[in-house]
């Protein structure tokens, strides 16, 4: 018996440490069958001082499947002999783990001619004194680095309301978008530098270089030298980018600080006019075919972006063409204006850094329009954008209405946990709220709101019972407020969500029911917390199979959040679900088909890929296509719902168990 989702207003904990992988910023893989006693030592001693992240290999396939195990968003150093070399390199060569390759040949007579179409081969060295050196090195040189590193880009296709990402479609822009806003909204306390650098000692203790460096960080550091630390080759440089372009939560809080001073100095330094700048970038076919689809699109640069005012410097670390390789050269050439109203800034830190590269840096999650993507008869891309103000960004009022909900009276942790639950990033946001609770337990106002947020991850992982014990702490905790209060009717609303989840229908009405007196004696009548009352309204009634007064409360819905809401709002999406439900029961299969596409095509634009909401409607699609005997097409939204889910709960999930029963049935109809 298949069955609809509906949608309300809204695995096992994780480790709250951090491991030392996360901090990791390179991972160097040694492949050579020859490497005698002495030797490993030597390699061991000399990595323990640079990175103290080696893996040694002597047998090619071990190596191989080592490497294609390994995260395309972390970083590989890799040494091989000549032997290996020539057999393994023009296979992971394009690899977007491979950072940077180097040969060790201890044969004098080594041919190394085969190693110069290959533009991540920085070289070969007969001698490991040499090699380490050269290690070494070229970590400080910082733009052909920047070339060399996979950077995150996502895309906002506004025409056809869908967002990509350089790694695949997915809604990740606008929720970006707003995870930054809240670091930035986050108040800097006094532990924050401690706690960080506490974990920089864990993750560095064996390597003096880097424990020297952190001393004089924790001795030094002002908020107000940001951009100078940003310059240096250390530690902090390092695991700040690795953290951006994996998109690391527990890292990212932890340099929240840090990202909040960087933000000040270049508003500071905010350069005063109009420039244009450049950053030469190597990028797969792939991802270049992707920016030459989506011109005059929105793309976000997922980092802090280092640029150069130098366009033929930029052009020279590109190289020379070559047939033989698969990284495209790119150029991206970028016009900013500082002028206009809500542009994130940029500033030249020539003044700053101590390498002469004229560079200009711009902040983390800068927006762009993308104007054009060409090729020149050097085979040279050329990508032209132009830095996006947010008032002209085509999501202005998306993001207006989104950001409303993280206030800044609100308590850093609530707020950090609060923005997590909206990119259904559940697990983290809960383990941070629970961090919170001990610190927190004085304060009623703050208490309330951090069981309410815990109480609403219990209902999404599925544990209804532990939910709800969450939200009558939560009433329990307000203060003595008038009846009436909005904040009583919030959890009110919560906790009829869960009810109706448990199949408690009687009760789950009388709290929509409670919720919706207190909000009319609260707010006006279009009101968007009186839209979310008449949507969990209609859902009672369908529940009750009274389908005329479920539309009646569901329309109501619908018509006072587009009063009230911009074009693509999430909210939006749930309504319209719960609207092609009805349609479903009524047997009116293509108005529920319709429905189902608008609201999977609306949160596929605001919400990130792996959010429950996304999953439901795809499920919802599945079943109409199942109803109207389409298997395959039934089967194939079946499984990506499947994909979605399994990801963040446990398969004793009930979304899990039905979506897994679903594909299980429409399978064996294929046959």
């Amino acid at each position: 018996m298949t069955s609809v989702y509906e949608l309300s207003s809204s695995h096992e904990e994780m480790s709250s440490t951090l491991s030392d992988y996360k901090f990791r910023t390179f991972l160097f893989i040694w492949l050579d069958d020859s490497i005698d006693f002495q030797e490993n030592i030597n390699i061991k001693k000399n990595f323990q001082f640079l990175e103290n992240n080696l893996q040694i290999f002597k047998n090619l396939d071990e190596c191989k499947n080592h490497i294609r195990s390994i995260s395309s968003q972390d970083q590989i150093k890799l040494i091989v002999n000549d032997y290996f070399g020539q057999q393994f390199i023009p296979e992971i060569h394009c690899l977007p783990q491979i950072f940077s390759i180097y040969i060790y040949c201890r044969n004098e007579q080594c041919n190394y001619q085969w190693t110069e179409k290959y533009t991540k081969v920085k070289g070969v060295y007969q001698q490991l004194d040499d090699l380490f050196n050269k290690i070494g090195y070229n970590r400080s040189r910082r733009q052909e680095n920047r070339r060399d590193e996979q950077i995150s880009i996502s895309i906002f296709n506004s025409n056809n309301s869908f967002e990509q990402s350089t790694t695949g479609i997915d809604g990740r822009f606008v929720q970006y978008q707003l995870l930054i806003d809240c670091i930035l909204k986050m108040e800097t306390i006094s532990t924050d530098k401690s706690d960080f650098i506490s974990k920089c000692r864990e993750c560095y203790n064996a390597q003096k270089a880097e424990q020297d460096t952190i001393d004089y960080f924790e001795k030094n550091y002002e908020s107000e030298h940001a951009l100078w630390w940003y310059t240096l080759d250390t530690f902090l440089y390092r695991v700040l980018n690795k953290a951006l372009r994996t998109q690391d939560i527990d890292s990212l809080y932890l340099l929240g600080f840090f990202i909040r001073d960087l933000e000040q100095e270049l508003r500071r330094r905010r350069h005063p006019s109009r420039i244009h700048t450049y950053r030469s970038q190597l990028m797969s076919i792939e991802e270049v075919n992707l920016l030459e689809h989506s011109t005059e699109q929105l793309i976000s640069i997922n980092s802090f972006f280092s640029t150069t005012l130098n366009r033929n410097k930029a052009i020279f670390l590109l190289g020379e063409p070559d047939n033989n390789n698969q990284l495209q050269r790119v150029l991206f050439e970028i016009e900013a204006d500082p002028c206009q109203d809500g542009i994130k800034p940029f500033a030249d830190i020539s003044g700053i850094s101590k390498f002469d590269e004229e560079e200009v840096l711009m902040m983390l999650g800068s927006v762009f329009r993308l104007k054009s993507v060409s090729r020149d008869e050097k085979k040279l891309w050329h990508i032209k954008m132009n830095l996006c103000s947010d008032n002209d960004c085509d999501l202005q009022n998306i993001f207006y209405h989104m950001r409303q909900q993280y206030g800044s009276n609100t308590t850093r942790l609530i707020l950090f946990g609060n923005a997590l639950i909206d990119m259904a990033k559940f697990n983290e946001a809960e383990r941070y709220l629970r961090r919170l609770l001990p610190q927190i337990l004085s304060k009623d106002k703050d208490v309330c709101k951090c069981y309410h947020a815990l109480g609403k991850i219990s209902c999404e992982k599925g544990d209804y019972k532990r939910s709800l014990d969450y939200l009558r702490k939560s009433l329990n905790h307000l203060p003595k407020l008038e009846s009436n209060d909005s904040r009583i009717a919030y959890i009110y609303t919560s906790m009829g969500e869960v009810y109706q989840k448990q199949g408690k229908i009687q009760q789950a009405l009388e709290s929509f029911q409670k919720a919706l007196d207190i909000f009319k004696q609260t707010f006006s009548d279009d009101d968007e917390n009186l839209a979310w009352c008449y949507n969990n309204l209609g859902m009672i009634y369908l529940d009750h199979k009274n389908y005329d007064q479920a539309l009646y409360y569901l329309n109501k819905s619908l018509n006072i959040k587009t009063k009230v809401l911009p074009d693509g709002h999430p909210c939006l999406a749930n309504t319209y679900i719960n609207l092609g439900n009805v349609h479903y029961y009524r047997h009116e299969y293509d108005h529920a088909l319709e429905k189902y596409e608008v609201s999977y095509k609306i949160f596929k634009r605001s919400l990130t890929p792996q959010h429950p909401s996304v999953a439901r409607a795809l499920k919802n699609i599945g079943v109409v296509y199942e109803t109207k005997k389409n298997f395959i097409e039934a089967k194939k939204n079946y499984e990506e719902a499947f994909n979605i889910r399994k990801l963040f709960v446990a398969e004793s999930h009930p979304d899990v168990i039905e979506i897994g029963n679903d594909i299980e049935r429409v399978s064996l109809k294929i046959q």
